[in-house]
């Protein structure tokens, strides 16, 4: 199975949201997208209201659900994937559980202990990383490492995932290594490569008109 995969370098919270979007607008092939931030950033699942934010620093509304994530200290990484996928013909823990499989083996090949949760976390919070669901990666103690949000629509899946590692300098290793782990694992290759020219006019688009204003935001 033949991916496109991009490694993006640090941009704006608003065009970081609209590639994916822009991504999963055109896709054709599955898409691993793994990419950094410009500046201090935070976003919030769709369905959460503005006031659930850390004050002070930047938000911007994802496009899949989930809770707040603080990306100042995270890796993350997107799956798109189209229609004709057949790991679209899996329920959504599954389809779940499978990519992280792959975010797993990546964590754990830098000599950090993980595992995926095999249940939820009873506490409730905004924050994604103060609760872990099934199929989330977690640290021996319980701690979670890594979670995600998906979105599916008619054009395919979206899976926005971020990896908050025990030591954020390993950052660094994890971007280079997380798109050859992954394909080891789940068994698929890659071609490197960045977003067409349509997607980039489409991201740009959807950055200015969707992701940087209050209307999209600050909804209720």
């Amino acid at each position: 199975m033949h991916w496109r995969l991009i490694l993006d370098p640090a941009s704006s919270a608003a065009y970081n949201m609209a590639a994916d979007e822009a991504l999963l607008r055109e896709v054709t092939v599955p898409i691993l997208r793994i990419y950094n931030w410009a500046d201090d950033a935070q976003t919030i699942g769709y369905f959460q209201k503005a006031e659930v934010a850390i004050p002070g620093v930047p938000m911007v509304r994802r496009y899949t659900g989930g809770g707040l994530v603080d990306h100042r200290h995270d890796q993350t990484y997107t799956v798109i994937l189209p229609r004709s996928h057949p790991w679209m013909e899996l329920p959504t823990p599954e389809s779940y559980s499978k990519i992280h499989e792959g975010v797993l083996a990546a964590i754990q090949r830098l000599g950090i202990p993980a595992q995926l949760a095999p249940c939820c976390d009873e506490n409730e919070s905004a924050a994604c990383f103060q609760k872990a669901v099934k199929y989330d990666i977690t640290a021996p103690d319980g701690v979670k490492i890594s979670g995600a949000a998906q979105r599916r629509t008619r054009e395919g899946l979206l899976h926005q995932g971020s990896i908050l590692l025990p030591d954020p300098t390993q950052n660094k290793a994890l971007y280079e290594l997380l798109g050859q782990v992954m394909g080891e694992t789940l068994g698929f290759d890659w071609t490197l490569g960045e977003l067409t020219e349509s997607e980039q006019k489409r991201a740009h688009v959807l950055a200015v008109e969707r992701y940087a204003t209050d209307a999209w935001n600050l909804r209720v």
